[in-house]
């Protein structure tokens, strides 16, 4: 793949990995409201360690899981950078997508 490509393909993970978290979250959230979930319980920790050991093997670099905890997702707009790249606002998939190939494709 070149890198356009890699971009794209990392892309659309992180798009698929957002819109998943969010939907769990969502679903947890309201699960805890109507009392059928513990946010401390067994349950709740057995959905979202079971999330993050897929995040982590999808990516075990870290990226993806501080895309989605550190950075909010990108509402915490943090600055990232790889590779002698010049550190940015990463505020979308594309952008953290970005970081991610450069990193992978280290000189």
């Amino acid at each position: 793949m070149n890198r356009i490509e890699q971009i794209k393909h990392w892309q659309g993970i992180i798009e698929t990995l957002t819109a998943s978290y969010n939907r769990l979250d969502d679903a947890c959230n309201a699960a805890i409201k109507a009392g059928c979930m513990d946010s401390e319980g067994r349950l709740h920790e057995a959905i979202w360690g079971a999330f993050e050991d897929a995040v982590q093997i999808i990516d075990p670099d870290g990226w993806l899981d501080w895309w989605l905890w550190d950075n909010g997702r990108g509402k915490n707009a943090y600055v990232a950078g790889a590779n002698g790249k010049k550190p940015r606002a990463i505020r979308t998939a594309a952008q953290m997508a970005r970081v991610i190939v450069d990193w992978k494709n280290e000189p």
